[in-house]
């Protein structure tokens, strides 16, 4: 027996440390859709929004780390025709706006560092 009187004593668990997120430099989270005002001018709110990292893959952490991420319906995201998961001319305007937007504060030689191309 162990020192609160169980035979098999619950293991204790490490908790990980939460990764802070973050906030966007395109786009604030406020229930609208970066694509719909963008492309539409639409400014419609809606209920359920998908947070898009620009530039996905192995560079997905690098987008979390550089605020460069939107909010998306799931027009834009998955299911539409101009969805950026299926549209490469949609995803290459994410690509061109988010490399734009990065380099307004850096220079495209830190871009490529990180990124490991120009998209410009």
């Amino acid at each position: 027996m162990d020192q609160d009187g169980l035979m098999f004593p619950k293991e204790q668990k490490v908790k990980k440390k939460r990764m802070k997120h973050p906030h966007s430099i395109l786009h604030e989270k406020n229930g609208t859709c970066y694509l719909c005002m963008l492309l539409n001018g639409s400014y419609k709110k809606y209920l359920f929004l998908d947070e898009h990292h620009i530039f996905g893959g192995p560079n997905r952490k690098h987008s979390e780390e550089t605020g460069l991420k939107v909010w998306l319906c799931l027009d834009h995201h998955t299911m539409g025709l101009l969805a950026v998961h299926r549209c490469p001319d949609t995803m290459r305007l994410m690509h061109w706006i988010g490399q734009q937007e990065y380099e307004k504060s850096h220079n495209r030689q830190q871009f490529i560092e990180i990124f490991g191309k120009s998209y410009l």
